[in-house]
């Protein structure tokens, strides 16, 4: 736990899929609550719940290693970038589908890879551009003219991907002086601190049937959060944008199965172009990682 730098590079894609499997049980569990409470409610209390489970799972074995950042100025910062982007996201899901707001959250990676250059000093290869281009123009046909997501709603989805690009970039910024468990950690507080008040001034009463639903829902945004961080601490950001567009999968079959809601042709031919740029961005490092365990030497 305290050496997350030593992760294999491998590992970053197959962890950043994971927790885009979290992050799909996430929305659907949020989407689900925020039809019957007010949505600042609802986001506060996962982020609450989300700070407790992280503390309950780790101060065990860290203790009070838990609570010692390098830079709290950059976990707050960091902390910031997602509490307005879950925000963001809530009010996206409570207006749109959840598997089209998915897409268009999924903007993100391509920010990610624009400003992985600029911010980070990470190359990105041809390859990495082509995936991300993929998953671009599935999300534009997905989302598209005609569609019924071209409402001012689709302001919350797009906002969420600015901000959640912004929160993966600081977070690889920090892979050199902050574990992995301390910076979910702080995410989560400055979350729940931030939005106190207005959870606080919208509360109302919650059964305890969905009292559990809200504490799995944040335990489930901590391991997914805690995921993630591990996978951009794995590999280059700009490597990893196709990879979470594994997401828009997860959420399409939650929605299927929870709410109902079966995309049309048009958005299934999104999805399958996204995927289309995750299988050539995999293929490449696959074949390196097989030729690596094989001690086969490169031409």
């Amino acid at each position: 736990m305290d050496t997350p730098n030593r992760i294999p590079a491998w590992r970053g894609p197959v962890l950043m899929c994971v927790a885009s499997l979290f992050f799909a049980f996430l929305d659907t569990g949020t989407k689900y609550l925020a039809a019957g409470y007010p949505l600042m409610q609802i986001v506060w209390l996962r982020y609450v719940a989300q700070t407790l489970a992280i503390a309950i799972i780790f101060t065990p074995r860290m203790g009070t290693r838990l609570f010692d950042a390098h830079s709290f100025a950059l976990q707050g910062f960091r902390g910031l970038c997602l509490c307005g982007g879950s925000v963001m996201v809530i009010n996206g899901l409570a207006r749109l589908p959840l598997a089209e707001a998915t897409a268009v959250v999924f903007l993100a990676p391509v920010i990610v890879t624009m400003l992985s250059g600029l911010l980070l000093k990470e190359k990105a290869r041809a390859m990495d551009w082509v995936a991300v281009a993929c998953g671009f123009a599935g999300v534009l046909i997905i989302a598209r003219p005609g569609g019924g997501l071209l409402t001012w709603a689709i302001l919350f989805p797009i906002g969420a991907a600015t901000t959640n690009a912004i929160y993966q970039i600081v977070t690889r910024l920090s892979r050199q002086s902050e574990n992995a468990a301390t910076s979910n950690f702080y995410t989560g507080l400055v979350g729940a601190i931030v939005l106190m008040p207005w959870g606080i001034a919208e509360w109302a009463p919650i059964p305890a049937g969905d009292l559990i639903l809200v504490c799995a829902i944040g335990t489930v945004a901590a391991i997914g959060h805690l995921t993630i961080t591990y996978a951009l601490l794995a590999a280059p950001a700009a490597s990893l944008g196709a990879y979470s567009y594994s997401q828009i999968g997860w959420a399409t079959l939650l929605g299927w199965g929870v709410f109902l809601a079966i995309p049309d042709a048009m958005s299934w031919l999104g999805m399958l172009v996204i995927a289309l740029g995750g299988i050539l961005l995999s293929v490449p490092q696959l074949m390196r990682a097989l030729t690596q365990r094989l001690g086969i030497r490169e031409s």
